[in-house]
């Protein structure tokens, strides 16, 4: 599941306590404040709601906003902010084996199959309401990854990506985890295991080596920083700017790089 907390001023930000408050959204009916909602389903972390608010589609999860397609800029981030890390690695041959970590609303997956290096895109989805969503309401990303599907060049499964690091050790060269709502925002508290230092070795261990691991975050945690660095030989932070109701809005893609053998 792919998640983007909203963008809140200053002024909202004073405490933790606001945050979480203002993070909520409230009961949705079927029509409310512009926006429509297209779709509700049980998922297995609690209510989802799709609903299209103007000319944006948005999901919902159990009350709290995941992401919106206004976020694309950052969505697509995840993949081109890690691809120059790659341009001296000899990938000519075999190209590039790409894993996401959170199907969202299928910018990333779109970003990935538009690079010509890429010879195959894995994303793992925990929701599988997510994935039918996407097949739905996608349109040309949809056309797009079904056409990938045939070629065996896209492929989504239904899973935890922790499982499929877990068995899959060497196997990719950019791995992009849009896991929840990055490294401090969580909204299923078991995520936080990918972001701990048993994660980040798990991320690590399923890199080719050279590869790089695209972590996005709503914010710089210094914090969050020194960790990667203490897996990965190389940490980078790529600014990626969404511009929501005709405001630039500032996110962190954290690059992190695996040693070359």
């Amino acid at each position: 599941m792919c998640n983007r907390r909203p963008v809140l001023s200053n002024e909202e930000m004073n405490t933790d306590e606001e945050k979480m408050r203002l993070r909520r959204t409230e009961e949705l009916p079927n029509v409310a404040g512009g926006s429509e909602v297209l779709e509700r389903a049980a998922g297995r972390s609690g209510e989802l709601v799709l609903r299209r608010s103007g000319a944006d589609l948005e999901v919902i999860a159990g009350g709290t906003f995941l992401i919106s397609s206004a976020n694309t800029a950052s969505s697509v981030a995840l993949i081109t902010a890690g691809l120059p890390f790659l341009k001296d690695r000899d990938t000519s041959l075999r190209g590039i084996e790409v894993l996401i970590g959170g199907l969202g609303l299928g910018y990333a997956l779109d970003a990935a199959l538009a690079e010509r290096r890429v010879v195959r895109v894995t994303v793992v989805e925990y929701e599988p309401v997510i994935v039918e969503w996407f097949r739905k309401y996608g349109e040309k990303r949809a056309e797009l990854f079904a056409a990938g599907e045939t070629t065996a060049r896209a492929r989504v499964l239904v899973n935890d990506v922790a499982n499929v690091m877990r068995e899959n050790p060497g196997a990719f060269d950019l791995i992009a985890l849009d896991t929840d709502n990055g490294p401090d925002w969580l909204v299923r508290e078991s995520n936080a295991g990918l972001y701990d230092e048993a994660g980040l070795a798990l991320a690590h261990s399923a890199l080719r080596p050279g590869g790089v691991a695209v972590f996005w975050s709503p914010e710089r945690y210094d914090w969050f920083a020194a960790r990667l660095a203490t897996t990965f030989s190389q940490v980078n932070e790529v600014a990626a700017h969404d511009l929501i109701g005709g405001r630039s809005h500032e996110y962190t893609m954290y690059v992190a790089q695996r040693e070359v053998d």
